[in-house]
């Protein structure tokens, strides 16, 4: 487990404290191209201040500054399927059945709005029920940074599970005022770019303020569940099947990439003859070889 680059010990601390920052899970050439497809999206932060008229819907809905996936934009589509997150999420759960819940892509620029957020935990938009931090029944957060994030440029505040067991998991949202010994625990995660913040869905978070003169913060946000358990997760990604991004993603990824989303994998039952070349009808541009190879691919008789 520790060749990869989410290893053992990180594994330890969040199973510990509910949190763990993986520092420099991409490289700067990897940060360096995920940046130049966030600008597919959102200016940067000079651009904005150069021309405010240009970039008006910012201003419109700052705190929302959010895309979801799939991307017209292959290296986020790669880093919301990454191949270390997928075997992370395996080891982790005990289950090679791990589905990703939900991607977007977040841009907040200073002097633009308020940020700064309520202690909470996610689970409300996550699951029917409360979560369990145990077996597959797991649900696995996850912000991934393209930019460096000093204080002044939002951080994000956690809480050690280890001091707020005794919390309770309701209600989610906690205030200041009537909460403080919870505000006394956390600990902003002053992240560089390229860093991984890893989270439970019982770990107490929030946003901080941007109160710096200028700049933006650029991040991506991961969800990833047991696919055993329908009462978790967030979306169903055939929802986004006819979307040219969707059809983007399917064709160039792996095939174990296309699973997170819920596709079938090679070898299973759903794999005829004829849903091969149907699929490979909608897909042109998807290497088929791989589901040819494992069977399952017989006419189906009704």
């Amino acid at each position: 487990m520790d060749n990869t680059r989410i290893t053992d010990a990180h594994a330890a601390i969040l199973k510990r404290h509910g949190y763990v920052i993986v520092p420099k899970f991409l490289n700067p050439e990897e940060v360096a191209a995920a940046r130049r497809e966030m600008l597919l999206y959102f200016p940067t932060a000079e651009e904005l201040a150069e021309r405010p008229n240009r970039f008006g819907w910012v201003h419109d809905d700052p705190e929302n500054l959010q895309i979801e996936f799939p991307f017209a934009a292959d290296v986020l589509n790669h880093n919301s399927t990454h191949p270390d997150i997928i075997s992370f999420v395996e080891r982790l759960l005990g289950t090679r059945e791990v589905l990703l819940s939900q991607a977007a892509i977040w841009a907040k620029y200073a002097g633009t709005a308020t940020f700064e957020q309520t202690m909470h935990l996610d689970y409300e938009g996550n699951t029917l029920v409360v979560p369990r931090d145990d077996g597959d029944f797991r649900q696995v957060n996850m912000i991934l940074y393209y930019s460096d994030v000093p204080a002044g440029l939002g951080p994000t505040f956690v809480a050690s599970q280890e001091k707020t067991k005794a919390q309770g998991l309701w209600p989610p949202f906690r205030p200041r005022k009537k909460y403080p010994e919870l505000y006394r625990e956390e600990k902003p995660v002053l992240a560089e770019a390229g860093d991984l913040l890893i989270f439970s869905m019982r770990t107490f978070h929030r946003a901080g303020e941007l109160t710096a003169d200028a700049g933006v913060r650029f991040s991506h946000h991961l969800v990833y569940r047991g696919a055993s358990h329908a009462f978790n997760g967030y979306h169903q990604y055939s929802h986004f099947g006819e979307k040219p991004e969707m059809q983007r993603f399917v064709e160039r990824a792996t095939p174990r990439q296309r699973e997170m989303l819920g596709f079938p994998p090679p070898g299973h039952s759903y794999w005829t003859k004829e849903t091969l070349d149907a699929v490979a009808m909608r897909y042109p541009g998807m290497d088929m070889g791989p589901y040819k190879k494992r069977g399952g691919a017989k006419s189906r008789k009704v």
